[in-house]
């Protein structure tokens, strides 16, 4: 070879090598994998989500992307894990809201402070619940369900002590007179399957997973917790359209990193999350899963918990509940 062309060469090495440094640069994060906690039980909708997006961020850094699950105490057992964390950008966690809307009001002495040892980055997906009965039960309406409480007691279920499903049927309880009395069980799946069984007779469950359950006739859809009809449902009426009044349960999902993680390293994050909830077949997979898309940054997130935590806190007040 000419020496024109092992300059030539030279000059395509040096600059894959400087093009490399650059994209590394670009991360504020170390060498390593990610490790992405889980605050809730696998194969709920939050899981389902954190796994969509632990897959994308891994096909986008280059790094494995490893989801560990750490249920219990309604999100605080994982909120615990991630507050311990080395704050280097190495590990995040995903929640849903109520870890910071609904647990403070519980009377709960978690080992951390959730405004402080947490830093949230954005939400990344919302959801919409149903008010969904088993077939056996005499209601194909929320009237009649109402009537039917007066008779004879109801059971609801969901995904345990100060989930979203659980807070929808207390805030439910105190607008309306309904007479039911909650069933918590360890996670969202468990919660559905026990519907599906007709173990218990309602509960409120994600809306979008719903779908095949409803058109097969396994569950009753009497209303979703919105103030529009759901594209999938538009038979089935909202709170206001099924008599019960102005009744609306939306919940987020919330990514976080420890709480003196550095401001690079939380935009870089929450980058993360705006260009993986931008794909189209992420947007699909979402839909598929009942969960609607929404992408903020920290200061929007932050509002929200404002927001929330003092609509909630009244709900948890006035239906005096505590952990258990």
């Amino acid at each position: 070879m000419s020496w024109v062309g092992r300059l030539a060469v030279a000059a395509l090495v040096w600059g894959a090598l400087a093009s490399g440094v650059v994209a590394q640069s670009a991360s504020p994060l170390p060498p390593g994998n990610i490790t992405l906690l889980v605050a809730f039980p696998p194969g709920g909708p939050l899981d389902v989500v954190a796994r969509i997006f632990a897959d994308k961020v891994g096909a986008r850094t280059g790094r494995a992307v490893i989801v560990e699950n750490r249920p219990g105490a309604a999100g605080n057992v994982g909120a615990g894990a991630l507050a311990r964390a080395e704050p280097n950008g190495l590990t995040w966690m995903a929640s849903v809201d109520s870890l910071w809307t609904v647990n403070p009001h519980l009377g709960a002495a978690p080992n951390f402070d959730v405004d402080k040892d947490i830093a949230v980055v954005g939400q990344m997906g919302q959801v919409i619940l149903m008010l969904a009965v088993h077939p056996k039960v005499e209601a194909k309406n929320w009237a009649e369900l109402l009537a039917l409480s007066n008779r004879r007691s109801l059971n609801f279920g969901s995904a345990g002590i100060g989930s979203p499903g659980h807070l929808a049927l207390e805030y439910l309880k105190m607008v309306a007179p309904l007479d039911a009395a909650h069933v918590p069980f360890r996670g969202a799946a468990p919660a559905l399957t026990e519907l599906l069984a007709g173990n218990i007779d309602g509960a409120f469950i994600v809306a979008g997973v719903m779908l095949d359950h409803v058109q097969l006739g396994k569950v009753r859809a009497l209303a979703v917790s919105d103030t529009a009809r759901l594209a999938k449902f538009p038979d089935v009426p909202t709170s206001n359209e099924a008599g019960i009044g102005d009744f609306v349960a939306r919940f987020t999902n919330i990514l976080a990193v420890p709480g003196k993680t550095p401001e690079p390293i939380r935009a870089f994050v929450t980058g993360e999350i705006s260009a993986v909830l931008g794909m189209e077949d992420v947007k699909k997979r979402f839909d598929a899963i009942g969960t609607e898309m929404l992408a903020t940054g920290e200061a929007e997130t932050r509002a929200w918990i404002v927001q929330e935590r003092a609509r909630w806190g009244k709900v948890v007040k006035a239906r005096g509940l505590k952990v258990p």
